[in-house]
This record gives structure tokens, sequence and C-alpha cells, in this order.
């Protein structure tokens, strides 16, 4: 059996994700695909505060480039699509088959995705899904402006996801059962039109067997995560949830498989109290972590608690519904990579009105801290310098650190880089 190390299992895993070398000096919207496409999927999300989460994980493998470019490839190349992979998430159209039967189990009223109060109230409520659908029909694609709210609906709630509208939940159902997708998204804003105008091409006739479904999304997962167990193997789809590799012991056979035709190697990962097991094709490519980075929290790498855990020993919180006086490390603090570490982290905030972006707080692990060399603040001074660039601001202030002396430290790189806005 293959024996690795915690440090070897890590550098799979981040080869894996394309996070180990330098990023590329000229990125192309071809490139963006082929991430996406590798990625497997790109989990969507509304928090602002700097660039969205989606575009954080491309520009992290990618540097620096134009955010239009994603949604070119969803609303104009019909490149991607949006769909439940992990959670909601850009998906490549070529994945598009392996999510239909999900989007059709959906569809059948005796299938098993929905509880059986949301069945009952889109019984109840057929009337709204044909005023939907027939509108669709006639004028084309929809958001959920669109429709006006029924006289006397009472306020959503700050958690509802479609707020309270009718037609927002009919149009939700839809997207999930396949009758309708994303068309496109307007300053973030969903458009939905009927499924066989945004990929015309599709016949269900073609859609594959289940086994061919499980086979193909697992062999897809491994190669993204590049070492896992099959507990997280289950996660990075979500077999119970977004996808069909399915919940443990599905899982379990899936591995299997793979391992008996040679795609996943049997491994144990010092540390792990399970087994491992190994993207073969990996072995062949390692390539030693150079790259520093920040991550959003949503990054395929991290997006599985557990996982960062158990390899990375960094315990990963996502604190932008904490009341501000009980974060720990900020409203949407960014995970730093370092070569093969997480080290730290960063609480950013992009002042679009002043152009500048401010780091409320640069904290350390205390494992970490005394390895935080002049080398490191360069090459992280590098890194926030891109994001600053990426998220269209002209400087940088450094709030405060933890320790402090990171603080000074980071200013002081940033200084040689020419990218310190003092406080106004």
């Amino acid at each position: 059996m293959l024996e690795l190390s915690q440090r070897d299992a890590r550098r799979l895993a981040i080869g894996a994700q394309r996070l180990a070398g330098p990023t590329p000096k000229r990125p192309t919207k071809a490139l963006m695909r082929d991430t996406i496409r590798h990625l497997g999927a790109l989990q969507i999300d509304s928090i602002s505060v700097v660039a969205r989460s989606h575009h954080i994980v491309l520009w992290s493998r990618l540097g620096v480039h134009p955010h239009e470019w994603l949604y070119e490839l969803h609303g104009v190349d019909r490149a991607l699509f949006e769909y439940w992979a992990h959670a909601a998430a850009y998906v490549p159209i070529e994945y598009f088959p392996y999510f239909r039967r999900r989007m059709l189990n959906y569809a059948d009223p005796n299938g098993n995705g929905y509880s059986e109060r949301w069945k009952q109230w889109a019984k109840e409520n057929n009337h709204v899904f044909e005023q939907v659908l027939d509108h669709i029909r006639a004028h084309g694609p929809v958001s959920s402006s669109t429709f006006d709210a029924p006289e006397g609906e009472p306020k959503a709630t700050p958690w509802a996801w479609y707020g309270n509208k009718p037609t927002n939940r009919a149009l939700d159902f839809l997207w999930t059962n396949g009758t309708l997708m994303i068309d496109r998204r307007d300053k973030f804003q969903r458009w939905y039109d009927l499924r066989e105008r945004v990929h015309p091409t599709w016949d269900d006739a073609d859609l594959p067997t289940v086994e061919e479904e499980r086979r193909f999304l697992g062999e897809k997962a491994l190669a993204a995560m590049g070492v896992t167990t099959v507990r997280w193997f289950n996660d990075y789809f979500r077999g119970d949830w977004g996808s069909r590799v399915g919940p443990g012991s599905i899982s379990r056979l899936v591995m299997q498989q793979l391992v008996d035709e040679g795609t996943a190697v049997p491994a144990r990962v010092e540390g792990l109290d399970e087994p491992a097991f190994v993207h073969a094709p990996l072995l062949s490519q390692r390539i030693p972590p150079s790259r520093t980075t920040l991550l959003s929290p949503f990054d395929n790498l991290v997006w599985d608690r557990r996982r960062t855990l158990g390899l990375f020993g960094f315990s990963l919180m996502l604190e932008a519904y904490t009341p501000a006086e009980k974060r720990q490390y900020g409203y949407f603090s960014l995970p730093i990579l370092y070569r093969d570490k997480l080290v730290g982290r960063i609480d950013p905030k992009a002042d679009r009105k002043a152009r500048v972006l401010i780091l409320k707080v640069v904290h350390l692990e205390e494992a970490f801290e005394s390895h935080a060399d002049d080398r490191f603040f360069l090459s992280l001074a590098r890194a926030i310098d891109s994001f600053r660039e990426f998220n269209a601001c002209d400087g940088v202030v450094v709030e405060r650190g933890e320790p402090e002396t990171a603080a000074r430290a980071l200013r002081a790189s940033l200084a040689e880089l020419g990218g310190v806005a003092e406080r106004g």
C-alpha cells in the first residue's frame, strides 16, 4: 500500500486543484473553461464585500483576469450551466448528462427529491407554475422581479432562499426539476428560460445509466481532489444532495471500481484513521507547491471543513452570519495558502468608492508565526497586490495583525511593491 506523509498528501491535493505552480502569465477564457471543467463545479455565492467567491476561486488559479469571462462562458458561450453540485454552482456543460437524472427525480411526483410538504405546496399551487411557464413561452427569459408579489404578502425572512413570492418558489422548483435552466445572470440576478432553449441539443433519450453517472462523477471528483477518503469523496459532488455519486456504501463501491481499473491507488496517510485513495495519474505529475495565494472559504480545496482539518490541520469557518462581536477571524476571512500549508487568514473589504482594499486583520496561525520570514511576507504582499488589482482598487490598507508584527511586516513588503495606501 502507498504510504504518504501529511505533507505528501497536501501536495497531491494542492496539485490536483491546480494551485501548485505560478499563475499563468497570460490567462485566457479558454484556460478558464478548462480550469472549471477540471474542477467540475464552481460554487456560487452572493457575498460581495470583495469579489464574489466564484471569481476568487478563479483568481487563485488564473491570476488577474476579466470578471466578464465567467458570465460569457455561461450566458453567451453556453459552456457552463447552473445546478446543485456540492452547492449551487457553475458546472461544465459536458457534465449535464450526469446531472440530468437528479433533475428528473425532482420532476417525478413519486421521486424522493422533495419533501412531502413541498410536494403538497406544488400541488396546491399548480396555477402558479402554469402562469410562470405561459409567460416564459410567450415572452422569453424572466427573473424573479418579472412577477409582482401578491397583495398583502408578508415580508420575506432573512433566510428565505426565494423570498415569499409564489412565483419565485415556482421558478426555483422548475429550475431544480430541469424544466427551466438559468439563461444568464445580469448583475448577479438569475434569468430563467426553458431548458430546450438554453440547452437545445440535449435529448433525454441519451441519459446515461445510473452506473455510468456514478462512475463519471466519481472519477471527476477523485481527479479534482487528488487524495481522498470515501467520506470526503462523497462530499465533493454531495451524493445525497447535489448529484449521484451516492452516499455511504455506494461511494465505497464506486471507489472500489476506480481501484480495480487502476484509476485510484489505495494509500495510508499519516494522521488519518481511515483508508485514503490517490488519483493514479497524479503520482507521475507531482509539482512541489510554490504558490502563495488567498482562497475563498468556498474554494474547492477547502470547502469540505473535515478534509481541511484532516489534511491541513486548519479550522476553517465562515463568520459572515455570526454577530460581529462573536467573530474570531472576521466577516469573510480568506485562508492564506503558502506553498503546501494554510498558514493564516485575512479579513478583506474592498472600499469601492475610495478604491482601497482594506485588510481589517491579518491573522497568522500560531504554529507558523515563528516561520513567517521576509520571503513569506513578500510573497504574501505580491498575492495581495494582485488581489487588489482584481478588485479594481488602487491601494491597500492593513489595519491590524495577529500578531501585530505580521501587520508591520506586511506593510513593509507592500511598500516595496508600492501598494500601501495611508488611512484617510
